[in-house]
């Protein structure tokens, strides 16, 4: 065997088996993760008051890597990407005595969560942006850190400490629903459509129209050209 041919299949026996043993384990958190967010929809859903029938909370799957929890005017969506990262030099995790010790705990899948409006969904919004709450990284261990939003980016932010627990799994999503609640959909400046073409007024009547979000981030994806 050619000293290349050795080299990728020791890339093959080693990194290649290590980038799979962490998506496995990625896909198996997020199919726990999925399983809490369904415990919390059950739990919360019979308890609003009857005088606000109109107030959802409804858990929806969108094929094996994709998830949403609608609760009244927002919707987290919760993504796990196919593929495993790593980070560059400078980033805190690779200072830590836990992964210099080993390097291949350096390499994790990743969580991604959003808040869109719901109606950019319910409407197809395509336009319509929504805003990151946190990244959940996993490592080959099942430890993991979050990067995220007001406590989100603190209390979990020692990989070499943390398990990704159910009960963890339940701070987050609890965590995300509150920062949810409490960012509110801001008035778009006041020059924003001072003047507007007749298309522009047709799209104000149209639910699927005029770009709407809480504040700059990502944009909706169609899902209708997925397969469910």
């Amino acid at each position: 065997m050619s000293e290349r041919l050795s080299t990728i299949l020791n890339g093959l026996n080693h990194k290649a088996a290590l980038k799979q043993e962490v998506y496995d384990i990625t896909v198996k958190c997020f199919s726990e993760l999925r399983s809490c967010v369904a415990d919390i929809q059950d739990e919360l859903a019979p308890k609003i008051l009857p005088e606000n029938a109109s107030v959802e909370v409804i858990m929806s799957d969108y094929g094996d890597f994709e998830f949403h929890l609608k609760f009244s005017g927002d919707t987290i969506v919760f993504i796990m990407h196919t593929n495993v990262f790593t980070f560059p030099p400078t980033h805190p995790s690779r200072r830590t005595d836990y992964i210099r010790s080993n390097p291949n705990l350096g390499y994790f899948g990743m969580i991604q969560i959003y808040n869109f409006l719901s109606d950019s969904i319910k409407y197809n919004r395509l336009s319509d942006e929504g805003y990151q709450l946190a990244r959940i990284f996993i490592n080959q261990e099942g430890n993991f850190f979050v990067e995220g939003k007001r406590k989100l980016g603190f209390i979990f932010n020692d990989v070499s400490k943390n398990k990704l627990t159910r009960k963890h799994m339940q701070t987050i999503i609890e965590q995300c629903m509150i920062f949810c609640l409490d960012f509110d959909l801001y008035v778009p400046p006041v020059g924003s459509y001072e003047r507007i073409t007749v298309q522009q007024k047709n799209y104000f009547n149209n639910p699927s129209g005029i770009a709407t979000g809480k504040r700059l981030g990502f944009q909706v994806v169609d899902h209708s050209k997925h397969k469910r």
